[in-house]
């Protein structure tokens, strides 16, 4: 078996040191680049995989992702992503530019070798025949056609009197479809052109089911940018779809960033308009949290679990989210903390005079039939 090389694109040199000491131990070479200029010139020697930091000291890892594949010479080259964030969002996004995994730091060195050999294997994909990728096609339009997303829900809970505020929907594939990873569904949908009929599906589904539970609280709709910017997104693209506006919340990431800011902005004032809520969500971590409070005047703030973790015993991350939670007050908007994990920490959110929470200590997501109402 030929020897597959690796380039290792990461500024942290002891972690260069540590990862390229596991990878060499499974018989892989190792590259390595501390730069984003760095990286694309190493890229022309045509790894078999790139390792690729998120954040790097000149250029974002995401926009080396994306010069990698407008180059023809370079665009199969097989890319996983570093990140300290763990969202669908921030994943999404790097799908949108072309990764093809993501792994969170820190990570278990047998994790990374699984990913890695994995990707490694789903690369072939590009390189099957006309009958593997219609195979991934026609199962993806069956999804879509047949309407086999699953939705799963996790409350949202007032601090105050520990009851349900909303519930966030989480789609999931059919658990036998060879498109049963989400990651690896969305990826799908998106080398097929169909991201916008994949995500438009699983609102539908998610709010046809939070119907059946005959319940008052407001059902919360994951969005990104580019999703609100499509040509075909609209009130009443939504409205067609049996989704009642006056009964969600849009939780708009600001992780991924506003391409048109002017149609962005325009389009979620119609949505307001019309009756919808708004949530900014992850504030505290990615492109403009201020910027995009500013100009959605949300009615909902979502505090990222990056700031949430271990808050209990982080005096720099309590002054963060009391500053946050302080603007949010004077502005009538209410904050939500996301990720919580553990009782400290729900009980420092308390005293800190947060409204509300969401996380695996309250509530895991569920498939739907405990939220019932009775």
């Amino acid at each position: 078996m030929n020897q597959k090389t690796i380039l290792l694109v990461e500024d942290d040199l002891v972690a260069v040191e540590n990862i390229s000491s596991l990878l060499k131990s499974r018989n892989y070479k190792v590259e390595y680049a501390v730069t984003g200029e760095e990286a694309l010139e190493k890229a022309k020697n045509h790894p078999d995989l790139i390792l690729l930091d998120r954040y790097l000291p000149d250029i974002e890892g995401l926009e080396v992702c994306r010069k990698v594949r407008v180059d023809k010479r370079l665009k199969s080259i097989p890319i996983i992503i570093l990140t300290a964030r763990n969202t669908i969002a921030e994943k999404i996004e790097g799908l949108y530019v072309g990764a093809d995994d993501y792994i969170t730091k820190p990570f278990e060195g047998e994790e990374l070798i699984a990913r890695i050999e994995a990707t490694l294997r789903r690369s072939r994909f590009a390189e099957q025949d006309q009958e593997d990728r219609d195979k991934l096609s026609a199962e993806l339009k069956k999804i879509i056609e047949e309407k086999l997303i699953i939705p799963f829900f996790q409350p949202i809970v007032a601090l105050d009197t520990f009851a349900p505020i909303g519930f966030e929907v989480l789609s999931r594939p059919p658990q036998k479809s060879i498109l049963s990873n989400p990651e690896y569904l969305f990826k799908i949908a998106i080398a097929c052109g169909m991201y916008f009929q994949l995500e438009m599906l699983c609102w539908e589904t998610g709010f046809a089911k939070w119907k059946s539970f005959d319940r008052s609280e407001k059902v919360f709709l994951n969005c990104i940018p580019t999703l609100v910017e499509h040509d075909n997104f609209s009130a009443g693209a939504l409205l067609d779809r049996g989704i009642m506006l006056s009964n969600v919340v849009l939780e708009i990431t600001e992780r991924i960033s506003i391409q048109n800011h002017a149609l962005f902005f325009k389009k979620i004032n119609k949505l307001k308009e019309a009756g919808l809520k708004v949530a900014v969500d992850d504030v505290g971590s990615g492109f403009a949290s201020l910027d995009t409070i500013a100009e959605t005047k949300p009615d909902y703030v979502k505090i990222d679990m990056s700031l949430i973790r271990d808050i209990n015993s982080d005096s720099i991350k309590q002054s963060i989210v009391e500053a946050i939670v302080s603007f949010c007050k004077k502005s009538n908007m209410i904050t939500i903390a996301e990720g919580v994990e553990t009782r400290e920490e729900l009980q420092k959110l308390i005293r800190m005079g947060l409204n509300a929470a969401q996380g695996y200590y309250l509530a895991r997501p569920e498939p739907g039939a405990k939220f019932e109402k009775k």
